[in-house]
């Protein structure tokens, strides 16, 4: 039996770790300056004070996958605990193992690994040649904790079990590290610009990944004072933002007056190939004395740049993500359980993978990039809310501490060993679940949803509901109840004729509508429509017969027809021969459309969720979504208890915030009114801002009043339109917006749910 593939991106990247400090204990940061050169990309981890108001920022910017507490203090250990989604993903929870009898390891990819994985490769052997230097200064030097960060030390044998220096130095020969010392009383030596040093070994062979989009990443200088903490930890948060500048304190000008004229001129040469705006050398500063930095460069092509606890949310600086390679991997799509699981193989590893560094960690980041199917029940793309990390492991991988979840992509913390790995498919309902308990609201299906779900699934997907866009299919369903039976004439005459409440609908609108594969360029007949609706089984072929003992008439279905027949209502036996010889098929509605009230609400769900799916970008491969569930308060919660027609869930674009639709749907001579605009508003205040964008979406298969607009307008904010309104001129077109921008001049393609909201605060809300 041939096995369904699918393609697996995997980027190998090493785990990013968030250094925890006290900002009055400067030997801790020391000691996690000196840990982050013994890591491979540890030039990339940032350190964060616990005591400064931008503390949690950080750990959300960098997009931490652990945090390691250096130091002593109760603050720093509590603040790692707050975060239990940033779990450890080994055993014991120290970084490095030492054993009295055996040499040390690591449980992270540290530069022991590179050594060994790059030594025999070109660039390496360049490097070498070109000389590696370490550099040496007196612990009085003012500029200590600058050197430390700009050339790198390791820690101590004693403090790790592993004697990183003497690696390095072994793995150079035949040419030998050289000791450069630096003399506080002489300036810095031009040397220090020309050779790589320990510190550029920690990001060897690491790239950007274009997943995430560049912030502010000007190369230039950071002007500070280096007895202040704030000021030096500043600087080693930009370095790890991949940003590369230099420190100039201005009370230590003469030690500069080699190296800066020189790196000056080297970063001029290297911005000229850039756009104008980009030439401009960027000064980096605190903002309160980003004046002063300025004045530092009196010749002017600069480009300030302020420093303070608001540049590390998010808008100003943006950490990439650093990857050893980008690689492609065949994965076998198999049934777990009736969860679908992808299992692949972690080729072209960019390291080594030798079982000595078994015990080391780095995460494989997936993105399944094609062959996935779509599923109505499951899906491979996770929005990206880091607190589910713990469920998105066990769901996904069955152990707890295994999964990162990134923008776009899942990250798979594995073993440096390892030569294959899986990930099942997350069952939507239960992320569903998770994320209404972040808002503090438990959610089930609804009956409403159960009977959506079904009548969905009997037209082989959401986007099989196009069918309800022609109003006449629609008309059929109202007019016979679940016990009334018609003909195939009266079906057709109904599907095929005008609305008489809307004289301007017609079939002829939709005859160029694909309901199922046809002959191209031929026109939809109402017989098409019909014959699609009873394969589906939304309707059953039978026959109205006459018992004539009771003389009632009485429906069978066509797989219980038979010519001797036991009549339903009195028990009595006939021969129906002479009836079925001279009748005709009646059809009745089947069991999914079987409940009166719930089948008339399940088909306007169902016609705007495949609205939604053809016409909003993402949606239709990306997306997930219920129909009709039940909310309730947890306990102790003020929210209402109310039902939402459908929820959509729409992973993150990039590092934005995922997108949650809370929808609302009406049929025709439905209402809405101030219950459900009530309940709408604090659902949607309910979930937290730094992880959701929410949308809610009213539908209507008819025009809303002046009142129902009013009501859906005081959902909007201030600064966020966040309400879309449908009705049947947008959901019948196969474009959302196509007679839309007919009647309105309203020119939009509505690709996104932001483009929606626009348009309806346009259209209704001036």
């Amino acid at each position: 039996m041939a096995a369904d593939t699918v393609r697996v991106d995997i980027c190998y990247r090493p785990l990013r770790v968030a250094w925890a400090i006290s900002s009055e204990d400067r030997e801790a940061f020391r000691q996690a300056v000196r840990f982050s050169h013994t890591l491979w990309g540890g030039r990339f981890n940032p350190i964060v004070a616990v005591d400064r108001p931008e503390a949690a920022d950080l750990i959300e910017l960098y997009r931490a996958d652990m945090i390691v507490p250096v130091g002593d203090s109760d603050e720093v250990r509590k603040f790692a605990e707050s975060f239990p989604h940033l779990m450890k993903p080994f055993f014991p929870d120290s970084i490095f193992l030492r054993d009295a009898n055996a040499p040390g390891r690591a449980h992270l990819l540290d530069i022991h690994n590179a050594a060994a994985h790059c030594r025999d490769t070109p660039a390496w052997t360049a490097l070498c040649e070109r000389g590696i230097r370490t550099f040496s200064w007196s612990a009085d030097d003012p500029l200590h904790d600058v050197f430390l960060m700009q050339f790198g030390a390791y820690p101590s044998a004693a403090d790790t079990g592993i004697d990183y220096l003497d690696i390095i130095g072994k793995a150079t020969l035949p040419h030998p590290l050289i000791d450069v010392p630096l003399v506080s009383t002489a300036p810095i030596p031009l040397e220090t610009l020309q050779h790589a040093s320990i510190s550029y070994l920690s990001r060897i062979c690491l790239q950007r990944h274009y997943s995430i989009r560049p912030g502010w990443d000007y190369p230039g200088f950071f002007v500070g004072d280096v007895s202040r903490t704030d000021d030096l930890i500043h600087y080693w948060n930009l370095r790890a933002a991949d940003i590369s500048v230099q420190f100039l304190d201005p009370s230590q000008t003469p030690r500069y007056e080699q190296v800066r004229p020189e790196y000056e001129r080297q970063l001029r040469d290297d911005l000229s190939q850039f756009d104008e705006h980009r030439r401009k050398l960027a000064v980096w500063a605190r903002r309160d004395r980003l004046d002063d930095a300025i004045a530092l460069f009196p010749g002017g092509g600069i480009s300030a740049c302020g420093v303070d606890e608001n540049s590390w949310k998010g808008g100003a600086v943006r950490p990439p993500m650093m990857i050893l390679r980008e690689v492609s991997s065949l994965g076998v799509l198999g049934d777990d359980g009736g969860q679908p699981r992808v299992s692949f193989a972690l080729n072209d590893k960019p390291f080594s993978s030798e079982n000595w560094f078994y015990t080391q960690h780095l995460v494989a980041s997936l993105s399944f990039m094609s062959g996935i199917p779509r599923g109505e029940q499951h899906t491979f793309h996770p929005p990206y809310v880091p607190e589910l990390n713990e469920f998105f492991a066990r769901t996904m991988n069955f152990q707890h501490d295994k999964i990162r979840i990134e923008p776009e992509r899942i990250g798979l913390v594995i073993d440096a060993a390892d030569h294959d790995a899986f990930l099942k498919a997350l069952p939507i309902s239960e992320l569903a679940e998770r994320i209404f308990d972040i808002a503090g609201l438990k959610v089930k299906p609804s009956g409403a949803g159960l009977i959506a779900r079904q009548l969905i699934s009997r037209l082989g997907g959401v986007d099989g509901a196009r069918v309800f866009k022609i109003p006449g299919v629609r008309r059929l369903i109202k007019t016979y109840g679940p016990t009334a039976t018609f003909t195939r004439n009266a079906a057709l005459q109904l599907i095929g004729s005008k609305d008489p409440n809307r004289p301007g609908a017609k079939f002829k609108d939709h005859e160029d509508l694909y309901i199922e594969p046809r002959q191209f360029g031929t026109k939809l007949t109402a017989g098409m429509v019909f014959a699609y609706l009873v394969d589906k089984g939304l309707f059953r072929l039978g026959a109205e017969l006459v018992c004539p003992t009771c003389r009632l008439a009485s429906w069978t279905a066509l797989d219980q027809l038979r010519q001797r027949l036991v009549c339903d209502l009195c028990g009595a036996e006939y021969d129906a021969t002479r009836q079925l010889i001279s009748g005709e098929f009646h059809y009745r509605r089947t069991g999914v459309l079987g409940l009166e009230k719930n089948a008339q609400g399940a088909v306007p769900v169902a016609l705007t969720l495949q609205q939604l799916a053809v016409n909003i970008d993402r949606l239709g491969h990306k997306a997930m979504y219920l129909p009709s569930i039940d909310v309730e308060p947890k306990a102790g919660s003020d929210l209402p208890a109310c039902e939402i027609d459908f929820l959509g869930i729409i992973p993150a674009m990039s590092q934005g915030q995922a997108e949650i639709v809370l929808g609302e749907c009406k049929d025709e001579g439905g209402q809405i009114d101030v219950k459900d605009v009530e309940n709408m508003r604090r659902l949607a205040d309910a979930f937290p801002r730094k992880r959701f964008d929410v949308f809610i979406v009213f539908a209507k298969l008819a025009p809303f009043s002046d009142d129902e607009i009013a009501l859906a307008k005081s959902l909007n904010e201030k600064y966020h339109q966040r309400v879309v309104l449908l009705t049947d001129r947008e959901l019948e077109p196969f474009h959302l917006y196509e007679r839309t921008q007919a009647e309105t001049g309203i020119v939009t393609h509505g690709g996104s749910l932001g483009e929606c909201a626009r348009v309806t605060s346009a259209m209704y809300f001036g």
